[in-house]
C-alpha cells in the first residue's frame, strides 16, 4: 500500500502544470552620462529587454547581496534600498555598439531623466569575461549611481566600494542559466525524539528536471519522514522581458504509511542568488512542511 500511494504522489508531482506568472513592467517617463573604454583604467524584472539587457540586471542583483555585507558607512552616502528601487524601475536595453555624439564608442550611457540605461553589446562581451569580474560589478553599480543622481565621475564613488567587496572572478555563464539557481536544500526535523535524522538534498544546476527522494535514518517512530522533490524546468515566458530558464521545485512530506502530510511549491526569486564566490546564499527562509522545516540554498 506505501509503494502505490507514494508512487501516486510522486506522480501527481511530476505532472502538476506550472505556468510562468507575469512580471509587472514599468514604464519610463537630460543630463547623460557615458562610460567609455578608458574609463575602465582609472528578477526580478528591472525591464530587462534582451539576454545582454538581462545579464545587466541580474549582474546588479548579485551587487545588491554583496552590498549587504558592508558596513552602510562604506556606502558612501546611498542606501541599499535606492539602489533596489533604481534596479526595478529603469529600462536597460542593449545595442550592437554604442556610440557618444562626439563619435566615440562607449560601454553605455545612462539617462537618469529617463530612467535609460543603455549597454554596448561588443563591450559588454568583454566583460563576460572572467577575469573582469570586478569590473562589471564597478560598470553596472557606475550606471545605477548616475540613475540614482550621484555623480560617480571617473567612477569616484563606485570603484572604492567594489574594492571592499569579497568578489572572485567567476565565469556569469555557469551562474546565470537558470535565473534562479539552487543546488542544496536543508532538511530538518521539526520535532525530534534524538535519535532520527534527516539529511538534506543536492541538485545539478545542470540538469533541467530531477528527482530527489530523502527519508529519515535512525529510530524515528512516528517522526518518521519521506521527503519528495521535483525540479522542473521553464524557459521564462516573454511578457517577464527575460531571456533564460528558471526552475521551481515541488516538495511533498509523507509519513510511513505513504501518506501525504504536507506539500508545497516554490520558485525561487529570479536574480537573489547568482554568484558562489561569497559562500552560501540562502534563497529562502524556512518553510515548515509536514513537521520538517525546509530551507532553499545555492552553495559553491
Amino acid at each position: 500500500m506505501m509503494k502505490r500511494t507514494t508512487s501516486r504522489l510522486i506522480m501527481a508531482i511530476l505532472i502538476l502544470s506550472v505556468v510562468g506568472a507575469d512580471l509587472v513592467q514599468a514604464k519610463p517617463v537630460s543630463r547623460q552620462r557615458v562610460t567609455t573604454w578608458a574609463m575602465r583604467e582609472g528578477w526580478d524584472h528591472g525591464n530587462a529587454g534582451d539576454s545582454f539587457a538581462a545579464e545587466f540586471i541580474m549582474t546588479a542583483k548579485d551587487l545588491v547581496q554583496h552590498l549587504k555585507t558592508l558596513p552602510s558607512t562604506e556606502l558612501k552616502g546611498f542606501k541599499i534600498e535606492t539602489l533596489i528601487g533604481a534596479i526595478e524601475t529603469t529600462t536597460v536595453r542593449s545595442e550592437p555598439v554604442l556610440y557618444y555624439e562626439d563619435g566615440r564608442e562607449v560601454e553605455g550611457i545612462n539617462k537618469p531623466e529617463q530612467k535609460l540605461i543603455l549597454i554596448n553589446r561588443r563591450m559588454w562581451r568583454e566583460n563576460r569575461v572572467e577575469t573582469e569580474t570586478l569590473h562589471r560589478y564597478t560598470f553596472v553599480l557606475h550606471e545605477y549611481l548616475w540613475i540614482m543622481g550621484i555623480d560617480d565621475t571617473q567612477y569616484k564613488v563606485s570603484a572604492p566600494i567594489v574594492a571592499l567587496l569579497p568578489v572572485k572572478n567567476y565565469d556569469p555563464s555557469k551562474w546565470w542559466n537558470p535565473l534562479n539557481p539552487v543546488n542544496y536544500l536543508t532538511l530538518n526535523l521539526i520535532y525530534n525524539s534524538g535519535g532520527c535524522s534527516l539529511e538534506g538534498a543536492s541538485f545539478n544546476l545542470a540538469k533541467t528536471e530531477e528527482m530527489v527522494m530523502v527519508e529519515t535514518k535512525g529510530d524515528c517512530g512516528d517522526d518518521y519522514r519521506k521527503v519528495v522533490i521535483a525540479k522542473s524546468s521553464l524557459t521564462a515566458p516573454p511578457s517577464s522581458n527575460a531571456r533564460g530558464t528558471f526552475h521551481r521545485y515541488q516538495v511533498a512530506v509523507l509519513d510511513r504509511d505513504g501518506n501525504n502530510l504536507g506539500q508545497l511549491t516554490y520558485e525561487p526569486e529570479w536574480g537573489r542568488c547568482l554568484g558562489p564566490q561569497t559562500g552560501a546564499c540562502a534563497s529562502s527562509g524556512k518553510m515548515l512542511v509536514g513537521g520538517v522545516e525546509i530551507i532553499f540554498w545555492l552553495r559553491p
